[in-house]
């Protein structure tokens, strides 16, 4: 976990351990990191929250990737150890969990398991298929006493593995009520960082740019029928060929430059004025087992502003954004679909307002991080 970054593992981690944690649990973060970095072991308080992040010592190893960064993580280790025995022996911890399988993530967290005789907790916050070594990943199901999955595609893969259903737990992922809720917000404001973009209709994305190509593809159709509108594009990529350098060169050679603005990344708490900001909030999510196995928490922020969404009809997404009710699904294959899907919201302010305040229900009554908190502390007591 980067926290320059703050990817959605971030979130996803730092939301949910505190909810937790004010549920008067006691919760300590440790993150090992593969770049060299002095000092090489600091203390410090991250949303609340005691966090230890260890990098490696200098052992003579270049490079990001591959063996280097395997080596790296596993050069932490007498340092992980260290700091989490000091902790479990003054704390009395009961559980160990690791943020996905990975070297530098379950490895740890099952030395520290078999050291202290405590139980391993693996959180499957996403689709383990691209995690090496593979023996790694099969090593943490088998090791840990408890996995939770953020979607019941997860579980269903995970029990076609003959992993034991009697260890699998799903647990999504959640909002943030109070930071995503319109109320607080003064509607001059956001009117008028709204007029900033100069646009009749404002489509808004924000997240990761895992792949936003149906949402470029669809463009031009929306932009003859609605020639007053602007794509407002919120976030970033670790893959330079994801990133937002490399998706704003593919809108100019489309030659639709004026028509989508890229603001980068932005920091978490300035992303809620930019939601309210939007006619329809929209996501693009490819039919791809990777994407169908997510819980994006942009679509819950979505609904928690009110917004209605247009996203492709893949496999959790589905769950979340009920089609006709909360937004419309396009098929992921289908640009025009999902182009006419977004005209039809565009054109009708009255359908706009009624799913959003349908879907905000919805978010508002399944997703807050206090209530998953409270399922998570079920599921280790039992």
């Amino acid at each position: 976990m980067d926290l320059n970054q703050k990817w959605g593992d971030y979130t996803r981690v730092f939301s949910l351990m505190r909810a937790f944690s004010k549920l008067g649990n006691k919760v300590f973060i440790i993150i090992i990191r593969p770049e060299n970095k002095k000092p090489r072991i600091s203390s410090f308080k991250e949303n609340e929250l005691d966090v230890i992040e260890i990098h490696p010592p200098s052992i003579g190893l270049k490079g990001k990737t591959g063996v280097s960064r395997q080596l790296k993580y596993l050069a932490c280790l007498p340092a992980v150890q260290k700091a989490a025995s000091k902790i479990i022996n003054e704390n009395n911890i009961d559980f160990v969990c690791a943020n996905m399988p990975g070297t530098g993530s379950s490895v740890p967290a099952m030395r520290i398991q078999s050291k202290h005789k405590i139980k391993f907790v693996l959180d499957l916050a996403d689709m383990y298929s691209l995690v090496r070594p593979k023996i790694v990943v099969e090593r943490s199901f088998k090791k840990a006493d408890k996995i939770i999955t953020i979607t019941n595609y997860l579980k269903d893969d995970l029990l076609n593995r003959k992993i034991s259903p009697d260890k699998i737990f799903i647990i999504p992922n959640g909002v943030d009520l109070d930071l995503f809720d319109p109320v607080k917000y003064d509607q001059k404001e956001i009117k008028k960082l709204r007029d900033t973009f100069q646009a009749e209709k404002l489509l808004v994305f924000s997240g990761s740019l895992q792949d936003i190509s149906l949402i470029i593809d669809s463009a031009t159709t929306v932009i003859n029928a609605i020639p007053k509108v602007k794509y407002v594009i919120i976030g970033d990529h670790r893959d330079p060929n994801r990133s937002k350098v490399a998706w704003e060169l593919k809108v100019k050679e489309k030659k639709l430059g004026k028509y989508f603005e890229f603001l980068g990344r932005k920091p978490r708490e300035e992303i809620p004025k930019y939601l309210l900001c939007a006619d329809v909030c929209i996501d693009s999510f490819p039919d791809e087992p990777y994407y169908a196995a997510a819980h994006p928490i942009k679509l819950l922020e979505y609904g928690s502003c009110g917004k209605p969404v247009v996203a492709t009809q893949v496999s959790e997404t589905g769950k979340i954004v009920k089609h006709g009710i909360f937004g419309l699904l396009a098929d992921p294959n289908d640009p025009r679909q999902y182009a006419q899907y977004i005209i039809d919201l565009l054109n009708s302010k009255e359908l706009c307002e009624k799913m959003g305040k349908e879907f905000s229900k919805f978010i508002r009554k399944k997703f807050s991080w206090d209530m998953i908190a409270l399922k998570l502390q079920e599921i280790l007591q039992n």
